[in-house]
């Protein structure tokens, strides 16, 4: 017998875009699963508008996990209401591809936990298209493997070994850390190929510099957490040349129409930065 597999969507304020996650799950060539929505407090027409697919579904269900806000939290309130052997954990503003409930199925016959690609959507560029995590998994931190939790599937008892998420991290890193906990536990990591979803990239470019500005935090969080064990942290001065090789490449990245890009990315060390200062830490680059 097959072993039994829930899909777990957490949302907040997701009326524009979980339909397209949601038809996309309608639109799977592997149909046995459950589809759990952990909704984190949504305040516009998420919770109807997940109600209105339900005729679509044989197994779709909605939960409440608004009394503590964050994407761990949510998933974690999904994970504890379900009881499948293999919970499989997708966003909601992007898209899984029609066989990644069967690869992610497959894959976890042989390991803990399983990620795939990655395929990045610009909604102002059409024709733009990059993949992340095409081979191989990604490492944070030249430390360890992890599988982003917006393409990520793993077997209950290892979550349940390993603690679940973790709600403290709240500005993100949560899936960072669940992986670094799962291989210092001895647990197995793989890659499936034919496990891929689309990526969408925030719509707005200060969306996006918002969000590589929470990463940038959330990364010190994460660090500070398990530097005992994690990479040495770069002196003060690495940082200095960061910034001064960043603006020497500016201009460059202006005339490639790169500048988006650019700027976030110095987002990211600006916040990294400024809570490694708050903290009184320092993390590598």
């Amino acid at each position: 017998m097959s072993a039994r597999v829930v899909v777990v969507i957490p949302a907040l304020n997701a009326e524009d875009t979980i339909g397209r996650q949601l038809a996309a799950l309608d639109a799977q060539t592997d149909k046995d699963f459950r589809v759990l929505v952990s909704d984190n407090g949504s305040t516009d027409e998420t919770r109807t508008l997940v109600g209105s697919w339900k005729p679509q579904f044989t197994r779709l269900e909605l939960l409440d996990s608004s009394e503590v806000r964050g994407a761990a939290n949510a998933r974690n309130c999904a994970i504890a209401a379900s009881d499948e052997e293999l919970v499989l954990f997708c966003d909601a503003d992007d898209r899984v591809w029609p066989g990644w409930v069967a690869a992610m199925r497959l894959a976890l016959q042989t390991a803990d936990g399983v990620t795939g690609p990655l395929h990045l959507v610009f909604p102002r560029e059409p024709s733009r298209h990059e993949v992340w995590n095409a081979n191989a998994l990604p490492v944070s931190m030249s430390f360890r493997p992890y599988g982003p939790s917006c393409n990520f599937g793993a077997r209950r008892e290892a979550l349940v070994r390993v603690g679940l998420f973790d709600p403290e991290l709240a500005l993100g890193q949560e899936d960072v850390d669940l992986g670094w906990r799962m291989v210092g536990a001895g647990l197995h990591l793989g890659h499936s190929a034919e496990a891929q979803i689309d990526y969408y990239q925030r719509y707005s470019f200060l969306d996006f510099v918002r969000q590589q500005f929470r990463s940038g935090r959330a990364y010190v969080q994460l660090y500070d957490k398990h530097r005992d064990g994690a990479p040495p942290p770069v002196s003060a001065k690495a940082s200095v040349r960061w910034f001064g090789h960043w603006a020497r490449q500016l201009p460059g990245a202006i005339r490639r129409g790169e500048m988006h890009g650019a700027l976030a990315g110095a987002s990211f060390q600006v916040a990294r930065n400024y809570e490694s200062l708050r903290r009184g830490i320092r993390t590598p680059l």
